[in-house]
């Protein structure tokens, strides 16, 4: 059986419309992410993700609209495979009854229609799906096929879907607090009455929009003609007759017009700066050569619209506006016209697919080649010249176009490293599982060695307080309501020195433990507020370290004595660690030995050792904990070397277990434990140069990476300015305490490393701990004169390179460029048989044509011991490389149609020097596009003949097996030497298994579909 598992939804977004969906108060942005659909609402707090739903279906086109009599927005989606759906937001009670007087309402999502639009005997529009609703919502016109427009009227009568029904509604959704949401297919009323099919000469359309203030619903059309003149004319529809007839309006030679905006009254009949009401010279004004991708309205009037285009810069469009000739003085009759436009350059955003004007001054704006932004306009430009502020980022990891899962920690935990966007939003992603510290304060406090925090009492649920530490002195820090950091002074607490260890205590007091003293402090609440009682260490003799729990408390002094406070006991070792179980009265303690190297249970008040455990090795135990895990006890040991081991103990703990080891970082651990967000659950935090947090579930201990560099230590701070948080003390270089909210755990978290072109294709090399990573770079054409003018166009070029990066902290160590008219199509890292040097073998493609590739090359690079790319051999070939893998010390190339399989031989007239030699190579392909090397055998991906298994043997590429139904592959992978796993160009997968059952060998060679599912979304790349 096969499962198909979405570790992380789709963050790409293609569409983003706004509306007042969940009532006619609330403003609503809505997201348009491949399969999912997303609702937000906008408030003072910003963007809040109020629901999301997936649909069986990839969104082409998402537009709100309003009917005749409805006082909030419905959503209309279509699909790429020609379904249109209707959804509104319906108020509802938690067990699906209809009923707005609830005090906790609910909102159903609705399903008020599904029509079908495929045409089965049209061709499909090379444009896309084009989409748009007129002004009044009665009349829906859809450009999906060539020469074909689809129309659709809307039912004025349909139920209001923000009130039940018979009911109006008494109050919006933003008087309900918070909402939760379900799903439903329920059918309401009918919304769309009727569709028909109108005829359009024009083939080729690039923008449709119907314009404001027409009696009748007029379409205008912005296409281009056989000889590539681009045109706009426009469209009157009479839906009774259901017919069309053109108005006689039309504007011709629009070079690079690509987009029309229709613009509502008083300025009606505007087209982008056409007024089809005066024939007279349109306004224009010269920009610099770009291609503009999305726009959206600013405000109600039209004046100012933003534009967004494909280099992520950000634009204003103004329409200076004055009274027309004669027009009335009085507002309702007035009337305006366009005398000129002003674009100005607001600033640097990710790439847009989408742009939304929401409020304030704030913009979304949706991109799916980068992450996602909330900007805020400002009306002054900062240092750089830009009048925009980037508040929030939505993590995008699309488009992932290859990667390669590593361990880069060693810990046994692969991490996905991944070339991830496209353009200047390019970027290598560390995508894994961990745990995400999410920043709510930071201050710049170097030199704290310990932290710990107080409560009121010791029965209180909330800290307000912490004790930090530094190598002389010790602060004591208030924290009040309004998150504001207030230095306390507490009668009694020793402030000239280090505090090793501090806390509450029975009897609502505070314990200092430093390295002269241990002292029993009562707070100021208390009426003997001050100093009650101190315990000072022998003459000469210092505390190390020390533990405690809300009754007792253990000491190392000198070194050589564990003292007991409450009664009281001496033990002669050397004491490198303690610690007693996390309870209010503890009959077993934790010791570690420095001089022996030994773990200790010891028990208490007795000092009896129970139990023994000699540590391998020279590295000392520097932290011990004693928990417990969904109620099993557990002894934690950090080690100097940043390794951890762990014993699972019995109910008495009375014995130690062999324990099981596991590599957590490099530096040495300080454990600490810590709570989940509810308390329901113990974990604890394990502080190193790879900070880690160690839970358990079904009874087994997990580790989850943290995201973050380096802890020295941390504390749990649930206080009432930042419920359920963390103080946290990063490494003395970034010397700053963070307060932050731990993340649910096993969560994808992603790191980012922007390298501002377009990553293609990534290998490793882990003897050399680096990546190659292929990619382009889009750059300007040179001007081109014209008449003796130089013009400067919006051609680009793509130039090709092979980059080297650090595997640690993703620096560009080295770069090697390709020749102007070659653009790299994969890469791989090879060890020929006969050469221990490890190589980078690149394939490429001439770029010159848009038909299959005439020639490429072959590109063998070395890596210097100063970390230099050098180029070792280069072979040219005819035909594009469009894959390589090392096969047994040589190098399997797909070009074009065939496959070849190259050795690594030395090079006949120079001694020491090797270059490629063919060896054998196969035919029977349209273009290898992927190949996957699984021990002896070869599978490879194909443009159109989908998927054939092949072996290597004596010197031979042998076919096996193959799909025999044609299909084109993205990507494929083998799972075994019998079972397959690929993906389409339609956005499914499915796996094909070799027929060892059968007898006829005809039957053999045909490679068996087992299972499929249609994903939605498409597929790179498969690793297994």
């Amino acid at each position: 059986m096969n499962i198909v598992f979405t570790a992380r939804k789709s963050s790409a977004v293609f569409q983003a419309i706004k509306g007042n969906f969940t009532g006619p108060e609330d403003l609503n942005l809505i997201l348009g992410k491949g399969t999912r659909i997303e609702v937000y609402i906008i408030g003072r707090d910003g963007l809040k993700l109020i629901k999301e739903f997936g649909l069986y279906g990839e969104i082409a086109c998402l537009e709100p609209f309003r009917p005749a009599g409805h006082t909030t927005d419905m959503l209309m989606v279509t699909t790429t495979h020609y379904k249109m759906l209707t959804l509104s937001l319906r108020l509802s009670t938690t067990d699906g009854s209809e009923d707005n007087t609830v005090s906790s309402p609910q909102f159903n999502t609705i399903s008020d229609s599904l029509t079908e639009l495929q045409d089965r005997h049209a061709r499909p529009s090379e444009a896309g799906q084009i989409v748009i609703v007129d002004p009044t919502s009665s009349l829906v016109c859809c450009h999906l096929y060539q020469g074909l427009l689809k129309c659709i009227t809307v039912n004025p009568n349909t139920t209001n879907p923000s009130a039940p029904h018979g009911q109006q509604q008494q109050h919006s959704s933003r008087s309900s607090g918070s909402h939760s949401f379900r799903f439903s297919t329920r059918n309401s009323d009918k919304t769309f009455l009727d569709q028909f099919n109108l005829p359009i000469e024009e083939i080729t359309i690039m923008s449709m929009v119907f314009l404001h203030g027409c009696q009748r619903p007029t379409l205008a059309v912005l296409y281009q003609d056989k000889k590539e003149i681009r045109h706009v004319k426009t469209y009157e529809f009479d839906l009774k007759a259901k017919e069309k007839s053109e108005t006689g309006w039309i504007q011709s030679g629009l070079t690079g017009a690509g987009t029309c905006i229709a613009v509502p009254s008083p300025i009606e009949y505007t087209i982008s700066y056409f007024n089809i009401a005066l024939p007279t010279d349109p306004r224009s004004i010269s920009i610099n050569a770009t291609i503009i991708q999305c726009y959206n309205r600013v405000d109600d009037q039209g004046i100012r619209y933003l534009l967004g285009d494909h280099r992520g810069m950000l634009y204003i469009l103004v329409l200076i506006l004055e009274d027309s000739p004669g027009s009335s003085s009085t507002q309702s009759n007035r009337s305006l016209q366009v005398v000129d436009l002003k674009f100005e350059s607001l600033g640097t955003t990710s790439i847009p697919e989408a742009i939304v004007y929401l409020d304030n001054d704030h913009v979304f704006v949706g991109s799916h080649l980068g992450d996602s932004q909330l900007v805020l306009l400002h009306t002054e430009p900062d240092q750089n010249g830009e009048y925009l502020e980037v508040m929030e980022t939505f993590t995008n990891i699309a488009p992932v176009t290859d990667f390669e899962v590593v361990d880069l920690e060693g810990q046994g935990q692969g991490q996905i490293v991944a070339c991830s966007g496209a353009f200047k939003d390019g970027s290598l992603r560390i995508v894994r599982n961990g745990v995400g510290i999410d920043d709510r304060a930071v201050l710049e406090l170097p030199g704290i060695k310990g932290l710990w925090p107080l409560r009121e009492s010791l029965e209180a649920t909330t800290e307000n307080t912490l004790v930090m530490s530094f190598l002389n002195s010790t602060r004591v820090v208030r924290v009040t309501q309004e998150a504001e950091m207030v230095q306390e002074e507490l009668e009694g607490f020793l402030n000239e020195s280090q505090t090793l260890l501090s806390g509450n205590v029975q009897a609502n007091l505070i314990l200092q433990v430093t390295p002269g003293s241990v002292r029993l402090i009562a707070p100021p609440q208390h009426i003997q507020a001050g100093l009650i009682s101190e315990w000072t260490s022998p003459a000469g003799q210092l505390i190390s370290v020390a533990a405690m729990n809300g009754t007792q408390c253990l000491v190392a002094v000198g070194g050589k004595t564990l003292v007991y406070l409450d009664v009281g006991s001496e033990v002669v070792r050397e004491v490198g660690s303690v610690d007693v179980t996390n309870c209010h009265a503890s009959q077993v303690c934790a010791v570690g030995l420095w001089t022996d190297i030994k773990v200790l249970l010891v028990r208490l008040p007795t000092m009896e050792i129970l139990s023994s455990y000699g540590l391998p090795g020279e590295i000392l135990p520097r932290s011990l904990l004693l928990s417990r895990f969904e109620g099993m006890p557990y002894l934690l040991v950090g080690l100097g070397d940043g390794q951890l081991l762990t014993f699972s103990l019995d109910a008495a703990l009375s014995t130690l277990p062999t324990p099981k080891r596991i590599s957590l970082g490099t530096q040495p651990i300080m454990l600490r434990s810590i709570s989940s967000n509810n308390g329901a659950a113990n974990h604890v935090f394990a502080c190193s140069d790879r900070p880690t947090v160690i839970y358990s579930s079904n009874r087994k201990l997990l580790f989850s990476n943290v995201n973050l560099k380096e802890v020295v230590t941390v504390a749990p701070f649930n206080c009432e300015a930042f419920p359920n948080a963390l103080a946290i003390v990063g490494s003395d270089e970034e010397g700053v305490l963070r307060i932050g909210t731990i993340d649910e755990f096993q969560e994808l978290h992603v790191q980012t490393f922007p390298i501002h072109e377009s990553p293609q294709r990534i290998a490793y090399l882990p003897q050399r701990k680096c990546f190659g990573v292929i990619s382009t770079r889009v750059v300007s054409a040179e001007p081109e004169t014209v008449g003796g003018t130089r013009v400067v166009t919006c051609d680009e070029e793509e130039v090709g390179y092979v980059r080297l990066h650090d595997d640690q902290t993703f620096d560009l160590l080295h770069s090697y460029e390709l020749q102007r008219d070659e653009a790299p199509q994969c890469i791989t890292a090879v060890t020929f048989t006969g050469d221990p040097t490890n190589y980078i073998a690149v394939g490429t493609a001439d770029n010159l044509s848009d038909d299959i590739a005439s020639k490429g090359r072959i590109l063998i690079l070395e890596i210097s011991e100063t970390n230099q790319l050098k180029l070792v051999s280069d072979l040219e070939v005819k035909g594009g490389v469009m894959s390589v893998k090392e096969l047994q010390g040589k190098l399997l190339c797909g070009i074009n149609e065939r496959l070849c399989l190259y050795a690594w031989k030395p090079h006949e007239n120079s001694s020491g020097e090797f270059t490629l030699n063919l060896e054998c190579s196969h035919r029977g392909f349209v273009m290898v596009l992927s190949l996957v090397v699984h021990g002896e055998f070869i599978v490879a991906g194909d443009l159109i003949r989908s998927m054939t298994l092949l072996r290597y043997t004596n010197g031979k590429i042998v076919e096996i097996a193959r799909d025999s139904y044609p299909d084109m592959l993205t990507a494929l992978e083998a799972i075994d030497d019998e079972t397959f796993i690929v993906a389409n160009n339609a956005s499914s997968i499915f796996t094909l298994v070799k027929n060892t059952e059968t007898t006829s060998e005809d039957e053999a060679k045909r490679l068996q579909w087992s299972g499929g599912w249609h994903l939605g979304d498409q597929i790179n790349r498969f690793k297994h």
